[in-house]
């Protein structure tokens, strides 16, 4: 654990963009909604959980590629990208290899899917906050 905590303390401009990127992304969803929706509690409500849930979807995906999920498509991207541009069709190694030099860039990365994780977190808190909201002008 500390060695994401000091992952994260190095690359801290890029989380803190990563960040940035996906807050803004969740209050453009939650406008969306909003804004079409007539402007009410009940759209802010929905709003603000599509928002959360794009970001936290966003947020798993970026953690699965951490794990490497997606090095078989990468990976066959740039073969058929060498075998139509380049003369040497299996410029690029094997699939192993790919896949070693990977997982060693991943160990130094910055782990980014944290901070969008912790944003969609954070949007999800104002849903807790809209609905009760909500729940009080339907009271009064």
């Amino acid at each position: 654990m500390s060695k994401v905590f000091a992952q994260m303390k190095k690359y801290w401009k890029t989380n803190l963009v990563t960040f940035i990127i996906a807050i803004v992304l969740g209050v453009g969803v939650f406008c969306l909604i909003f804004f079409l929706r007539g402007r009410t509690i009940l759209a802010a409500v929905d709003g603000a959980a599509l928002g959360s849930v794009t970001i936290l979807f966003l947020g798993l995906l970026c953690l699965v590629n951490h794990f490497g999920a997606f090095d078989t498509f990468a990976f066959g991207f740039k073969q058929l990208g060498s075998m139509i541009f380049s003369k040497n069709a299996r410029k690029a190694g094997n699939y192993r290899d790919y896949k070693e030099i990977k997982a060693e860039k991943r160990s130094k990365s910055s782990y980014n899917f944290i901070s969008v994780i912790a944003a969609g977190l954070l949007m999800s808190i104002s849903i807790i906050v809209l609905e009760i909201i909500y729940h009080a002008n339907i009271g009064a």
